[in-house]
């Protein structure tokens, strides 16, 4: 005769089941979002970088718009200013402009590498069905149990 088990031991079991499956997908997931959230980081930080390279970049054609419109007028007049600071200052913002899209192209390379968590999708779905599927085998074995029950009380108080 097959040995059964109180209901308190079965709901401890799945209690205890449910914990460690629920802790081995978190374990799963952390595992396989870290490199992703390492790609991430970089990449954002590479953007930021660019960024902050444009806004240079930025100044520095502002200040050599600045000179150039000097130069301009100081040629209607007549005046000489020394354009080495004009050119200067627009090599340099543009110079400032190649390393901000070199850092831009970068750090796409970077965002690209971001997958999402597969595995972890896969497992949490596979556990749903699972649990899905135990508690419907649950359910009509409870419903069994208890037909059987109300159609012979007898056998059901031996076997307690």
């Amino acid at each position: 005769m097959a040995e059964t088990r109180q209901l308190g031991e079965i709901v401890a079991t799945l209690k205890s089941d449910g914990q460690s499956l629920i802790q081995d997908n978190i374990a799963l997931a952390k595992a396989e979002l870290k490199p992703a959230a390492i790609h991430a980081g970089v990449g954002g930080g590479l953007f930021g970088g660019a960024g902050y390279f444009a806004i240079n970049a930025a100044t520095l054609l502002y200040l050599c718009g600045s000179f150039a419109l000097s130069l301009w007028a100081q040629h209607l007049w007549g005046w000489d200013l020394l354009l080495c600071l004009v050119v200067g200052f627009g090599a340099g913002g543009v110079i400032l402009l190649v390393l901000a899209g070199i850092l831009a192209l970068v750090g796409k390379s970077q965002i690209s590498k971001v997958e999402p968590p597969r595995q972890t999708i896969l497992e949490a779905k596979q556990s749903v069905a699972s649990l899905k599927s135990a508690f419907q085998h649950g359910k009509y074995n409870a419903t069994s149990a208890a037909l059987a029950e109300k159609e012979h009380p007898e056998t059901a108080r031996s076997r307690s």
